[in-house]
């Protein structure tokens, strides 16, 4: 009996000690004036900039003696459990950082006197739940970092009045799904959304089809989670048409439904690395005509097929690199990538040749990079050497003989090119005689046959060796 007694008192207890906490801050702060404002121990305050630091100052509560007309607080490092009952005071806030702290709870309405916060970090804490009303009053909110929490539900109504806030960053958390897909419903700012590094299985289309029109969303970032198949709706309209940049990589993708990509007029950036996909996509990319920047590296595809890339005639960097089975690339491949400036075909050790000429049809093409391969000879016809700027074939096993002597002569070069930079850094501009040129790696391009020069850079072997 003494015992649940015990018990059914204690809450009420801590109760009315959070009350008492919150009456003798209410007394402190009204007693207190921008003059008369602490600043506590290990703490930076400046009242000329109304900022205050409290970096790594061993703090476990948010101090509430700080001049109240302040606009900036920095508390990361610290080991405070919670912000509750401690900002009411500072109504002029704009930016608040509480990153790396021990904050389990966010609450409800405590950030309902922050009318004018802007910038809101709680990165690096141990939240599980936001709740209703958890930012409720963050009506000039617009950027909110939530990374690197244990964020797993995300309730109705946790960003009510958030509906100025342009960037959410959610990622390295362990959501799995949205169980309210309307959580975003007030949001037309919104043009970040960060879900990386989290658990979800399915691209959230219903969160996406529920941020009102005209959507705003510019960046989605799903990289480094459980995804599994792009289906035909997974990227609904208003958000798909402004989407620019999308990340993908590190999922578990192995299908791209026909029409996946469809409604993605806007996409300039795709990242598809590290996935399970067999096979380039090329139907459901060839709907992409904005896109810029591919990223396809770390996939199971074996070949590179003639127009692999067809209609994408805005593509300028290409990124297919570390293909375990990757063994052969058509010398039509890039045909229709008119605009491709640079490309990277690196690590891949099945590669063993590549086509002729085959980048003669890229009439924009700077950087090639060609690097840890298995080539074990490159001919001159492969690049348009007068149109490159740079070229990386380092990292191959290269038989040295007169098919490579082409590429010691301008591993030579090279050599050369510090005296040259010299001359241009003193203020010599480039004229008739001296134009940019072309840039090529020469550390770890070496030979792995003949046997007499195996493991020599090539830049070391004399000009006999490969004429």
């Amino acid at each position: 009996m003494g015992d649940g007694r015990r018990r059914t008192l204690h809450a009420p207890r801590t109760w009315w000690q959070w009350l008492h906490l919150a009456l003798v801050a209410l007394v402190i702060f009204s007693l207190l004036s921008p003059a008369t404002s602490i600043c506590p121990s290990r703490c930076s305050c400046r009242d000329e900039t109304l900022a205050a630091s409290c970096v790594d100052a061993g703090l476990e509560v948010v101090p509430i003696q700080l001049n109240p007309d302040v606009q900036v607080i920095r508390l990361s490092g610290n080991r405070i459990a919670n912000v509750h009952y401690t900002l009411s005071f500072y109504t002029s806030l704009r930016v608040l950082d509480v990153s790396q702290n021990k904050i389990s709870s966010i609450g409800a309405k405590n950030f309902e006197a922050q009318s004018k916060l802007e910038h809101l970090n709680i990165s690096f804490n141990i939240i599980s739940t936001l709740g209703k009303d958890a930012f409720r009053g963050l009506r000039a909110l617009k950027v909110l970092d939530l990374s690197h929490n244990q964020i797993e539900t995300v309730e109705r109504g946790s960003f009510k009045d958030s509906n100025a806030v342009q960037l959410i960053d959610l990622s390295h958390n362990r959501i799995t799904s949205f169980e309210d897909p309307t959580v975003f419903k007030d949001i037309t700012t919104l043009q970040t959304l960060k879900l990386n590094h989290n658990q979800i299985i399915d691209v959230p289309s219903l969160l996406l089809k529920n941020i009102p029109g005209p959507c705003a969303l510019e960046t989605l970032t799903l990289n480094d989670n459980l995804i599994e198949v792009i289906e035909d709706r997974s990227f609904p309209a208003p958000c798909s048409a402004s989407l620019k940049v999308l990340t993908l990589g590190s999922n578990v993708i192995k299908e791209i439904e026909k029409s996946g990509f469809n409604t993605l007029h806007s996409l300039s950036s795709l990242d598809l690395s590290y996935n399970n996909l067999t096979y380039i996509p090329t139907q459901q990319l060839s709907k992409l005509n904005l896109l810029s920047y591919l990223d396809l590296s770390g996939n199971t595809f074996h070949s590179v097929k003639p127009v692999a890339f067809q209609s994408l005639f805005q593509l300028s960097k290409l990124k297919i690199s570390r293909l375990p089975h990757l063994n052969w690339v058509d010398s039509r491949a890039f045909v229709d990538n008119i605009k491709l400036d640079t490309i990277h075909i690196d690590e891949n050790p099945e590669l063993h040749r590549m086509p002729t000429r085959i980048f003669h049809g890229n009439p924009h093409l700077s950087h090639v990079s060609l690097r840890d391969n298995s080539l074990t000879t490159v001919d001159v016809s492969h690049f348009p050497l007068d149109r490159l700027r740079s070229l990386d074939l380092s990292g191959n096993p290269f038989n040295c003989n007169c098919s490579l002597h082409w590429l010691w002569k301008l591993a030579q070069a090279e050599s050369q090119l510090p005296l040259r930079d010299n001359f241009l850094n003193q203020g010599n501009e480039t004229g008739p005689d001296i134009q940019p040129q072309l840039r090529i790696v020469v550390k770890n391009l070496k030979c792995a046959s003949p046997e007499s020069l195996a493991d020599h850079l090539l830049i070391e072997i004399p000009e006999s060796t490969v004429r």
